[in-house]
């Protein structure tokens, strides 16, 4: 056999290695919760049996011995001669433990481990010779006597394999192993393609062919399918992180004296494999300060009426195009002025910014650097790192994470983070004569002054006045240091969200959102905290793509948050009891207006993008697949996405993304998107029409104000029911 033969049956061992060893650690913390799990039992042993067949073939005669032993004593705990019991539980995580070392030794030198494992392998024969008499409520299905039944479940484990690998030999064969090095090249390329597609429809746009327009909205939806379908591949379960959290647990609870059980919910959600890596590390640290801080002993909690066991629960879930993960426990939670006076203590803050901040700013404490609340350094705590790093290291992957406790019932973190980060949507705006692209994950609205007194200074800080709030600003050619190209007369402000406040930043023009490619800054600019990346637009230019969170810090707006917070509950008490509309024009040019808390974002498609389900209309949006509802079939007579309209016209739809219920989310079209104003509806009249809530008076116009529920409902009554009973 050649050596580049024997390299590749290496590697292939090692990955069903890694494979099995997980999945064995998993089965044996099960069988600790229930120690009659015959299926678990089963599958432990035949992973063993296939690790030690394996490395007969290489051979690997170390490996081979140590899993021949825990062979040997999963055979005895199968067929009921030995009860389980902690002492054999922990010596049989010991041995995947001392397996994963061999494997790292094999997969570093291509060679057995030297090691001596002897008294690891004694420890394992001893507990398999220590057989019991079976009682008659443990005996298998087989009633044959102990003696006979060691050689007959041998043939009949053997049988079992040979009609499990029949049986399974269709589905394993849908499924192929493919390089990780193959798929990120293929997302490259995938990268490269929608730059180049974004290239063809800016040319697209200067020549007004008919025939060319509708080639390029082809190539569009081609390559949105296939960026889709690539970034499938590189997509894993977030279960391949979650699946050592059981153990993880297991040990700190026997290391902190405490009694802890898991649930996980949600082990199927999927994540792009970068984020995967990315997010390991501070999943992990989040499990081990829930059981370390959170949950309190077993006396304690029986004091306080819970049950002896804490509770550590899991969950992951995908909405809005973004994958929520919640990590909490059912502890004592957080004590708010502990965490002010030990951040005092500590000189993270003064005593009138203790008095002052809010709970959500005294819960956020724990990420400060140096933040502690244990008062002596053990190994599992103490050394006032890890939660800041837990923050940065999410927010380097453009998410966020949020803290939600109670004093004496629990605290639970709430992740945000993105699909993948390779493409993402993001917003191009210009200053100082370049271009720069912000994540769209970031924005809030877009908001164009056309009259500068409606700046104003406090505090030395500038600000505007949205909608009752002091929101600060910053001039992103000041941060820049460059010379300003913007027109006196008006200014463009993106308002974005870095944790729980908003700043806006001022910019010379607003241009549009686009699907940009993320590419990593070279040596020279990493150290730059104001960037995350960049990207090539369609033109060719290179545009930095600016890191809100890094940009924050950079100009100090969280300080500048705190100095106007007090000021702009004021103003909110001062606001009254008014409403915010979004405005646009629907059919036959009427001017319609829905509450601005139920439309989720504004989004531009082409009318080529449109696809029937059935009778239902929908598209594709960051994916997810959204009902589509024209106003025009509403309340008017005109289908515009009839088979004749699509082939006639190639046109851009405006799409108001609204979202009534939680478990409900459409797509509007509307003709025009008008404005958004804040007023007090004083003046209504009664609707004409089935659809419209009432008529307001809004900038001196009449404004029909729809009623999104009963919009749904003329469109397809189905949506409703799915969302009110789901």
């Amino acid at each position: 056999m050649e050596l580049n033969e024997i390299d590749d049956d290496i590697e292939a061992f090692l990955v069903e290695s890694y494979e099995n060893l997980n999945q064995i650690e998993g089965d044996i913390i099960e069988l600790e919760k229930a120690s009659g799990n015959g299926e678990a039992l089963v599958r432990i042993y035949r992973s063993l049996h296939t690790l030690k067949g394996n490395c007969g073939f290489l051979p690997f005669p170390n490996l081979e011995s140590l899993a021949h032993a825990g062979e040997n004593l999963l055979s005895c705990l199968r067929d009921r001669q030995l009860a389980i019991t902690p002492e054999i539980i922990s010596i049989l995580l010991q041995t995947v433990d001392s397996i994963r070392q061999i494997l790292s030794q094999i997969q570093a030198t291509k060679q057995d481990s030297d090691r001596d494992y002897s008294a690891l392998i004694g420890a394992l024969t001893r507990l398999s010779e220590t057989k019991q008499t079976p009682k008659p409520s443990q005996s298998p299905v087989n009633t044959q006597t102990p003696q006979k039944d060691t050689a007959a479940s041998e043939s009949v484990g053997s049988l079992n394999n040979e009609l499990t690998e029949i049986s399974t030999t269709t589905s394993e064969s849908a499924y192929v192993r493919v390089n990780v090095d193959l798929l990120d090249q293929m997302m490259n390329l995938v990268g490269e393609l929608v730059l180049a597609r974004n290239q063809v429809i800016g040319f697209s746009t200067k020549f007004k062919d008919n025939s060319f327009a509708a080639t390029c909205q082809h190539l569009s939806l081609l390559t949105a399918e296939l960026q889709e379908g690539v970034m499938k591949t590189r997509l894993q379960p977030i279960s391949s992180i979650w699946q050592k959290f059981p153990r993880v647990t297991r040990d700190l609870a026997i290391a902190s004296g405490k009694e802890v059980e898991v649930e996980m919910e949600g082990a199927e959600t999927e994540l792009d494999k970068s984020i995967i890596e990315t997010i390991k590390d501070p999943l992990t640290h989040l499990v081990r300060n829930c059981i370390d801080h959170g949950i309190e002993l077993s006396d304690e909690r029986v004091a306080c009426g819970k049950p002896s066991v804490g509770r550590l629960f899991l969950r992951a879930f995908h909405e809005s195009g973004k994958v929520n993960i919640e990590i909490g426990d059912d502890g004592r939670g957080l004590n708010l002025e502990r965490l002010k006076g030990r951040a005092q203590q500590l000189g993270l803050v003064n005593a009138v910014q203790a008095a002052t901040m809010s709970e959500s700013e005294a819960m956020n404490l724990i990420f400060l650097s140096g933040f502690s609340t244990a008062e002596q350094v053990t190994y599992l705590s103490g050394r006032g790192v890890g939660m800041d790093i837990v923050k940065s290291n999410i927010e380097k992957i453009n998410g966020t994470v949020e803290i939600h406790s109670q004093e004496g019932q629990g605290t639970t973190f709430k992740i945000k983070i993105p699909l993948t980060l390779a493409i993402i949507p993001a917003l191009i705006v210009s200053s100082g004569g370049d271009r720069y692209a912000i994540p769209q994950a970031s924005l809030q609205e877009l908001v164009r002054l056309e009259a500068l007194n409606s700046i104003e200074i406090l505090y030395d800080v500038p600000v505007y006045r949205l909608r009752g709030n002091l929101v600060p600003l910053v001039y992103l050619n000041q941060v820049l240091q460059q010379d300003s190209i913007s027109n006196l007369e008006t200014l463009s402000l993106v308002i974005v969200q870095v944790d729980n406040y908003r700043f806006g930043l001022v910019v010379d023009t607003i241009e549009d959102i686009q699907d940009i490619v993320v590419k990593p800054l070279g040596r020279q600019l990493k150290t730059l905290s104001l960037f995350a990346g960049a990207t090539v637009l369609g033109d060719g230019t290179v545009a930095l793509i600016i890191d809100v969170v890094g940009l924050a810090n950079r100009t100090g707006i969280t300080a500048k948050k705190q100095l106007l917070s007090e000021n702009a509950v004021n103003n909110q008490e001062e606001a009254g009891d008014r409403q915010t509309i979004l405005l646009f024009k629907g059919p036959q040019g009427a001017r319609m207006g829905i509450p601005l808390a139920i439309a989720f974002r504004l989004e531009e498609i082409l009318a080529s993008a449109v696809e029937k389900v059935g009778n239902q209309d929908v598209f594709q949006s960051y994916g997810q697949i959204l009902p589509l509802i024209d106003l025009h079939k509403i309340f008017g007579d005109r289908d515009r996405f009839s088979d004749e309209a699509l082939a006639t016209v190639a046109e851009t739809l405006q799409i108001i993304i609204v979202s009534p219920y939680s478990e409900l989310t459409v797509g509007l079209v509307v003709d025009r998107i008008l404005d958004i104003v804040e007023e007090q509806l004083t003046i209504k009249g009664i609707p004409n029409r089935p659809g419209v809530l009432f008529c307001a008076v809004i900038q001196g116009q009449i404004t029909e104000i729809l009623d999104i529920e009963t919009v749904i409902r003329i469109a397809n009554p189905h949506l409703l029911q799915l969302a009110t009973h789901g």
